[in-house]
């Protein structure tokens, strides 16, 4: 009997730019999507999310204090990883729309300068459009400083708070593991 789920990806995939993939078995649903386009930069966080949904079961080989605290670590990391990759993220854009608006400020200014050296009546409307086209550069410019030191700020504070966790929570198992080790296990 086919899979349901596969044939409904299927049809819907016939009618969109992606293509069908097979479903991967060890992934849920929520994490399986093409892995072309815009969701290839989704990856690392999904790739974060599986392993935060997969706790370690193999407690065989494993000290007491890891045992304990093996899975707590792991969660600390993984929460402080995504944020990293959010903040990244961000960042990365924000450099992009930096540049984005970098480089039509310079083809503005060089259009202003043709403006200025063939001075003529015509020409000094088109130069105080170019000069009004700058300063909306400008503004969007301090626009988008302003967006990126508000994205941020939550995003920083949430990597200080989870490194603090992540932290807390390696200095339990060392403690509890420098105890183990004293008297054994």
């Amino acid at each position: 009997m086919p899979n349901k789920t596969y044939e409904l990806r299927n049809l819907y995939f016939q009618q969109s730019q992606y293509p069908v993939e097979p479903v991967e078995s060890d992934k849920p649903l929520f994490l399986q999507w093409p892995s072309n386009g815009y969701f290839e930069r989704l990856q690392p966080d999904a790739d974060l999310l599986q392993r935060a949904l997969n706790p370690e079961i193999d407690y065989k080989n494993k000290t007491v204090s890891e045992q304990i605290f093996g899975n707590e670590i792991k969660q600390q990391y993984i929460s402080l990883k995504h944020a990293a990759n959010l903040f990244y993220e961000r960042c990365k854009l924000n450099k992009q729309h930096i540049q984005d608006i970098d480089q039509r400020h310079l083809e503005i200014q060089e259009k202003k300068f043709g403006a200025e050296i063939n001075h003529t009546p015509e020409n000094s409307k088109r130069l105080t459009s170019l000069e009004g086209q700058l300063l909306q550069l400008e503004q969007a410019r301090r626009d988008e400083e302003l967006a990126f030191w508000k994205d941020t700020v939550e995003l920083r504070e949430k990597l200080f708070e989870n490194s603090i966790d992540y932290r807390a929570a390696k200095q339990r198992e060392s403690i509890f593991s420098d105890v183990e080790t004293d008297y054994g296990r």
